[in-house]
């Protein structure tokens, strides 16, 4: 790779991708957490229903 290739990155669009690529692994984390949650709220409901169904 000679130095004239490194002069003709254009690194507004590299910071633009970088940005929107830390963006969807940020979403992606945010997502796969929230429903996590979410699926320990419906455990603990179903757990609770299976209690009050034996009583």
């Amino acid at each position: 790779m000679d130095s004239g290739s490194l002069a003709g990155i254009d690194w507004g669009v590299v910071t633009l991708v970088a940005l929107i690529a830390a963006g969807l692994v940020w979403g992606l984390v945010f997502f796969l957490r929230h429903n996590s949650k979410d699926l320990e709220s419906l455990e603990e409901t179903i757990e609770s229903e299976r209690r009050d169904d034996e009583r």
